[in-house]
């Protein structure tokens, strides 16, 4: 018949072992992924958009030398043209949040840049990496604490070991004077 030992010093330091070794591997992933959110978040590459207007602009400017007037009516082809082209390069509003412009051919791949570049798209990118690498620090602090809890627990206890038992030793000839006092008041009183 096999005895399994499961508890001995070598199963501890290879279980310790790979405890903090998850508990690395957690903390550089989320700190990687995090990072790289929060870099989003922060640096845009605006050559893209600049590039995109540019082209929209240029378009722009043909229809209108050509003569083309504006027209909301989506069947005029290049008068709607020019009316979807005018308002996504409108600074004032944004009008590549609404889908008509979102999901235009001709300004489809400039309001897709205009929105990943925007304040609230940065912000998002920068919270979200922020809460990534909170989150895991955290995490990691707790599983790395796993690893290390017989230690902690050792420390704690040779750190109250001695108050404890200093307290002991002051207490004793107390004790034992209570002990010897209860002891003659009850043979007195059996008596």
């Amino acid at each position: 018949m096999n005895r399994h030992e499961y508890l001995n010093e070598e199963k501890y330091q290879k279980a310790e072992k790979k405890i903090s070794f998850v508990a690395l591997i957690i903390l550089v992933l989320g700190l990687s992924l995090g990072g790289f959110l929060i870099y989003k978040g922060v640096h845009t590459d605006s050559s893209k958009l600049d590039d995109a207007r540019k082209a929209l602009e240029i378009k722009r400017d043909t229809l209108i030398e050509n003569g083309v007037t504006k027209s909301s009516n989506y069947l005029n082809g290049e008068s709607y043209q020019l009316y979807i082209l005018t308002n996504a390069l409108d600074p004032s509003f944004s009008y590549c949040s609404f889908s008509e412009y979102k999901n235009n051919d001709l300004t489809r791949e400039y309001c897709s840049l205009k929105n990943s570049t925007s304040d609230f798209s940065k912000t998002s990118f920068i919270m979200f990496g922020s809460f990534i690498c909170i989150s895991t620090l955290m995490i990691s602090l707790f599983v790395f604490s796993v690893s290390k809890q017989r230690k902690m627990l050792a420390f704690m206890t040779q750190q109250a070991m001695p108050i404890a038992q200093e307290g002991i030793e002051k207490m004793t000839p107390t004790v034992a004077k209570s002990v010897k006092e209860i002891t003659k008041s009850v043979k007195d009183g059996l008596r």
